[in-house]
C-alpha cells in the first residue's frame, strides 16, 4: 500500500484517523501500532514477521545495554546488536547480489554456479534497519534510555507514515512524543496541507514527468540520441527529487495528523552552493545518519587529510550501496564522493564566489549527469547511455516516445523545475494582504487535492521507485 493510492486515501487513512481520535488517549498508541502492522502486512504478511523480529532483537539489545555494568560488556552487546541488524539487511537485500557476482567468478573458471532462490526484498528494510542501529547506538552512548515498553518501541519502528519510504527517524528525536504529544487544530491543519503538497508533487508532476525517463533508459543503444537522453536525465532528476521529497512531505504531514513532529528531509537541494552543501539538503535524514554513525566515529576530518578522504570515500560508497544492491549504485555513491573531494581540494572556494544561480546550475547539472547511475543497473548500458549524450543524430519522429513528448509534458516538466526551487514561497511573500495570502494558499491546496484525485482515478501509472530501499 502506498500513500498515493485510492485505497489509502479513502479507506485506510480515514479509518485510522477515526479510530485514533474516538478512543481514549491511553489506547492511541495501540491503534497506531495495529494500523501500522496492517499497512505493512498489505504487501505480504510474511514481511511483517521480519519487522517484528528486528523490533524484538533491538528491544532486547537496548535492555542489555541499559543493564551492562562494564564498558567491555557494553561494546560486546552493541557490536552484537549492530551485527544482527546488518545480518538481516545483508541477507534480504544483498545476498542475491553477492551470489550473482560470485557466480560470475565461478563461471570464469568453469565451475558450477551456486544455486539460490531469489530472495524477496522486504519493503523499507533499509529504513528500519537504520532505525535499529541508531537506537542501540544512542542507548550505548547514553543519549537516551532504553525503552522498556516493547509496544512503544514497536510503534517507533513501524509507524506507517515513515515505515517503507522514510525519512529515517531517530528514537531520541521522538521518544518523548511516543508518550506525550500535543494534538491541536493548527497542527492537524498543517499536516493536511503538507500531505496534499507531497501528494501533488508525486501524482501531478513526478509520475507524469517520469514517463519519458522510463522509456529512454530502457531503449537499446542504437536508438538513443542526445535529444532524448538529455531530456531523460533532466526529467529523471526532477522526478526522483519530487517523488522522494513528495513522499517525505506526505510522511511528515501524516505524522502531524497524529501529533508527531518529524524533522525535515529535504531543503531545496538544487539551491545548494556545492555538492557538499547539496548533501546537507538532500535526504537529510540519511546523510546526517552516515555523518553521525559512520563518518564521525571513523575520525571524520580529525585524523589528517589522507584519512579524511578515505572516510569521505567510504561513506559515499556505503551511501550508494544503501540505495540498492547493484554496482550502478556503488558508482552513484563514488561519483558523488569524488565531486565532494574535488570541491575540498579548493574548487569550493571558487563556488563560494559564484552567483547563486550559477551554483544552482552547476549542482543541478552534475546531479542530472549522475542520475544515470541511479536509474540504470546495467553497467554496459550505462556506458552506451553516456555516449548517447553526445550523439547528435536526428531523433526518430515515429518512435513510441513521441506519443508522450507532448506540449502538456513539457509544461509539467517546467512546473517541476519551478517547484524544485522555492518559487511558491517567493510568490506568497509578494502577497502582503494576510486575507488574500491565506485565501490563495487554501485555494491552491484544494486545487492540488482535486487534481491529484482526478489523476489517480484516470490512470493506473503510479510507480513506487523506492521499493529497492
Amino acid at each position: 500500500m502506498v500513500f498515493s493510492s485510492v485505497i489509502f486515501l479513502f479507506w485506510f487513512l480515514p479509518l485510522s484517523l477515526l479510530f485514533y481520535y474516538i478512543v481514549q488517549p491511553k489506547f492511541r498508541n495501540s491503534i497506531l501500532l495495529l494500523f501500522s502492522f496492517v499497512f505493512y502486512a498489505w504487501g505480504g504478511f510474511e514481511m511483517l514477521s521480519i519487522v517484528l523480529t528486528s523490533i524484538m532483537c533491538n528491544y532486547l539489545t537496548g535492555l542489555l545495554l541499559q543493564k551492562s555494568t562494564t564498558e567491555n560488556k557494553s561494546k560486546w552487546v552493541l557490536g552484537s546488536g549492530i551485527f544482527v541488524n546488518l545480518l538481516f539487511l545483508g541477507y534480504y537485500k544483498y545476498a542475491n547480489f553477492f551470489i550473482d557476482n560470485y557466480n560470475v567468478i565461478l563461471k570464469h573458471y568453469e565451475v558450477q554456479p551456486v544455486l539460490m532462490d531469489k530472495i524477496i526484498l522486504p519493503l523499507g528494510i533499509s529504513f528500519y534497519t537504520f532505525h535499529g542501529i541508531s537506537y542501540i547506538v544512542d542507548v550505548y552512548r547514553k543519549d537516551v534510555s532504553a525503552q522498556k515498553n516493547p509496544f512503544d518501541l514497536a510503534l517507533y519502528f513501524s509507524f506507517f507514515p515513515q515505515l517503507i519510504a522514510g525519512p529515517i527517524i531517530r528514537y531520541k528525536d521522538v521518544h518523548f512524543q511516543l508518550r506525550d504529544r500535543q494534538i491541536d487544530l493548527e497542527l492537524f491543519s498543517e499536516g493536511i496541507k503538507r500531505f496534499i503538497i507531497g501528494l501533488g508533487k508525486k501524482v501531478l508532476i513526478a509520475n507524469l514527468v517520469g514517463r519519458i525517463p522510463e522509456i529512454v533508459f530502457k531503449m537499446p543503444e542504437n536508438e538513443l540520441n542526445a535529444y532524448w537522453s538529455w531530456l531523460a536525465i533532466i526529467a529523471a532528476t526532477v522526478q526522483v527529487y519530487l517523488d522522494f521529497s513528495g513522499y517525505s512531505d506526505m510522511a511528515i504531514g501524516l505524522a502531524k495528523l497524529f501529533g508527531f513532529q518529524f524533522k525535515e528531509n529535504f531543503n531545496y537541494p538544487f539551491m545548494a552552493r556545492s555538492m557538499k552543501d547539496f548533501w546537507t539538503r538532500w535526504h537529510i535524514s540519511l546523510s546526517s545518519w552516515f555523518r553521525d554513525y559512520v563518518y564521525i566515529p571513523m575520525g571524520g576530518n580529525k585524523k589528517g587529510i589522507p584519512r579524511t578522504y578515505f572516510n569521505i570515500s567510504l561513506v559515499f560508497l556505503l551511501t550508494g550501496f544503501w540505495h540498492g544492491a547493484s554496482w550502478s549504485f556503488v558508482l552513484f555513491g563514488a561519483f558523488h564522493g569524488l565531486l565532494v573531494m574535488i570541491e575540498k581540494l579548493g574548487f569550493d572556494r571558487l563556488l563560494d564566489k559564484m552567483p547563486r544561480f550559477l551554483t544552482s546550475i552547476y549542482v543541478f547539472s552534475v546531479v542530472s549527469f549522475g542520475i544515470i547511475f541511479f536509474s540504470i543497473d546495467n553497467l554496459q548500458h550505462i556506458g552506451y547511455f553516456y555516449q548517447s549524450l553526445f550523439q547528435l543524430k536526428t531523433p526518430d519522429t515515429y518512435h513510441t516516445i513521441n506519443m508522450y513528448l507532448t506540449n502538456e509534458w513539457f509544461i509539467v516538466l517546467i512546473i517541476g523545475l519551478l517547484v524544485s526551487f522555492p518559487t511558491a514561497e517567493y510568490i506568497l511573500e509578494k502577497i502582503k494582504n494576510p486575507f488574500f495570502k491565506k485565501s490563495a494558499e487554501t485555494l491552491f491546496i484544494i486545487s492540488i487535492f482535486i487534481l491529484s484525485i482526478s489523476e489517480l482515478a484516470n490512470t493506473s501509472y503510479n510507480p513506487f521507485i523506492y521499493f529497492r530501499f
